[in-house]
């Protein structure tokens, strides 16, 4: 465990998170840096300003709610708000992978009365907030769903922690897309009050939050998690080593022959009668073409 700033990574261009107590171990918190995730998932997909903040904010999520895990593990936060966006996804695996997809990349929205990008509006706010979780080791998981609050998802996020961990938390998720429509900065923090701890220290948490403002602004102007933490929580902060992100796919020609191993006997003479299939992959949009003799092949290997 560390302490100060000598916690930090040594460049602004890379994705990292970084975990930290204080108060003598009464509030822990969780701050990460997701810009060139967000930005990397706006150009796969294609995605208009409002959709790649609303998944800019589902990898920030999926970053936060990872950090806790050590094990082998893949951790899937999905938003089905009934909005034009469709379902947003992100996912965060061991070792830092993030990758996320969004049902309608090309959703477009006017800007909200205070100039900001409407994304609950994209999102909706009639569904849930679901976060699935799978040991690599075992393969074995559980789910968690919550309704959403607002669809701007920190809030939903915030109803989440009370609900799933019985924790009081703030957070705070943020995506700045700049004047030429690209992510110009994204990421986000959870701040969570432990039992026992001092009277009067959740207020102080609470005017902290409020008074950091945009957290997406902050990041863009130069700051940096530890910033963020070091801006919230009462001293001394100890901060634990820092973890490296990274926009990451596992997609290939053999998970997609799978995904066609697995369809009914139906669907697959169906395509075998067209000629082929194409999978693409929902996370990174690459393609993999599969001949009718290939399909073939599958159905005879059938059971």
């Amino acid at each position: 465990m560390q302490t100060g700033r000598e916690a930090r990574l040594p460049g602004p261009w890379q994705d990292y998170r970084v975990r930290a107590t204080a108060a003598g171990g009464a509030v822990r918190a969780v701050a990460a840096l997701v810009t060139k995730s967000a930005l990397t998932a706006q150009e796969l997909h294609a995605a208009t300003p409002v959709a790649a903040a609303a998944m800019g904010r589902l990898l920030a999520a999926a970053a936060l709610l990872a950090a806790d895990f050590k094990t082998r593990f893949r951790l899937t936060v999905s938003v089905n708000g009934g909005g034009p966006a469709g379902m947003v996804q992100a996912q965060a695996e061991t070792g830092g992978e993030l990758r996320a997809r969004i049902e309608r990349p090309d959703v477009e929205l006017p800007l909200r009365p205070d100039g900001k990008l409407a994304v609950g509006q994209a999102v909706g706010n009639r569904g849930s907030l679901s976060v699935t979780v799978v040991d690599r080791e075992s393969d074995q998981g559980y789910r968690t769903e919550v309704e959403l609050v607002t669809g701007e998802i920190a809030e939903d996020l915030t109803r989440y922690y009370l609900q799933s961990e019985q924790v009081p938390s703030a957070v705070a998720l943020g995506v700045l897309v700049g004047r030429s429509g690209l992510v110009a900065a994204a990421g986000g923090l959870v701040v969570q009050l432990l039992p026992d701890a001092p009277a009067g220290l959740g207020d102080l948490l609470a005017d902290r939050v409020e008074a950091l403002g945009a957290v997406s602004r902050r990041l863009a102007a130069g700051a940096r998690p530890e910033d963020l933490l070091e801006a919230l929580l009462p001293g001394p902060v100890h901060y634990f080593p820092p973890e490296r992100l990274a926009y990451s796919c596992h997609c290939g020609p053999v998970r997609s022959r799978d995904i066609l191993a697995a369809l009914p006997a139906s669907e697959l003479e169906a395509l075998i009668s067209e000629g082929g299939a194409e999978v693409t992959c929902p996370y990174c949009r690459r393609s993999y073409r599969f001949p009718a003799a290939e399909l073939e092949r599958l159905r005879r290997e059938r059971p």
